[in-house]
């Protein structure tokens, strides 16, 4: 068994928004480049992995089978927008979207079937896309699809979500709400001052997955103090749960340069936080862990964030 599937290829730069917007594929090749000056792919235990497509029956897993089709018939035309404005069409921007999709899929099946303990998909983590609709820059809500996946096939009974994208990830919040097999920790920029104006405490889930759900709404510039603090909540939660599997979505846009939002977090801050998940994968679950990219887009620094992650992922316990 490998230490770490790292998932990256060229398909991955698909997932591009074009020149001005936020979301480009030049995240990901300054990741690369980071990663490649860094050592780690000499000098640790990491598979690197070819990204794979999704096929349609994964997206519906989780997505409307009216939206894909919406999907498909705006990468056809390729102009458009897919939600309110901040997700434009593009041509191949169905393709695109599914080898995230597939990407984070194939991390899952790496760590299920025990062909690696962990798994990273740096351009995963596209938390925002509801069932039957686009939104922040995700088309295909791909760690939504893999907690219905893992449910579904790999009889996986209590899955943990962490969440420290500065954004809230409100598409899989709500797409599992009311599901006491998914339980949910994630710490944010509060909505009362940043997209999507979600993720407030009192939200816990409700019927039988009431108190399944924890979240942790930070203030505008608070630092690595609130975000430690924040992920002690989310260990001593976690233990509570003692899942099968966590999921993890490394959002680096709660570092202190991200030009979206208002976070300030240190490069040292966001690793620990991640470290700690880590820990608790290896304490709780035998290791079974599989992080996704998220936001972040200050490209130098998102860079470093993610090879931190990589670093975290590939280093023995």
């Amino acid at each position: 068994m490998t230490e770490l599937c790292l998932i990256f290829g060229e398909e991955l730069l698909l997932y591009s928004f074009g020149p001005g917007h936020p979301m480009r594929s030049d995240r990901i090749t300054s990741f690369w480049k980071e990663l490649e000056k860094s050592g780690l792919l000499r000098d640790r235990e990491i598979e690197v992995c070819n990204p794979v497509m999704a096929k349609r029956e994964d997206l519906l897993l989780f997505h409307d089978e009216e939206y894909v089709r919406f999907v498909e018939e705006a990468s056809r035309r390729g102009i458009g927008v897919l939600d309110y404005g901040d997700t434009p069409a593009f041509s191949g921007v169905f393709e695109a979207s599914c080898y995230v999709v597939g990407s984070t899929l194939l991390g899952l099946e790496k760590v299920m079937r025990k062909d690696a303990l962990h798994a990273f998909n740096p351009m995963g983590g596209l938390h925002h896309a509801r069932k039957n609709a686009a939104g922040g820059f995700c088309v295909f809500n791909d760690v939504a699809i893999a907690i219905s996946k893992a449910l579904r096939d790999y009889c996986v009974e209590k899955l943990l979500y962490v969440d420290l994208d500065a954004h809230h990830g409100d598409g899989v919040l709500y797409g599992f709400y009311d599901d006491p097999r998914v339980y949910i920790a994630d710490v944010h920029e509060s909505g009362r001052f940043l997209y999507p104006g979600t993720g407030f405490r009192e939200e816990k889930g409700k019927g039988k997955a009431e108190g399944t759900k924890l979240n942790i709404p930070l203030n505008p510039g608070d630092g690595d103090e609130e975000l430690l603090l924040a992920i002690e909540e989310v260990r001593s939660f976690a233990r509570k749960v003692k899942p099968d599997i966590i999921i993890i979505q490394c959002g680096a846009d709660g570092l202190s340069s991200d030009p979206l939002t208002h976070l300030r977090y240190s490069h040292e801050g966001h690793r620990l936080a991640v470290q700690a998940i880590h820990e608790l994968a290896h304490e709780l679950c035998e290791g079974r862990l599989v992080a996704t990219g998220g936001g972040g887009y200050n490209r130098k620094d998102t860079a470093i964030a993610w090879v931190n992650v990589v670093d975290v992922l590939s280093s023995c316990k």
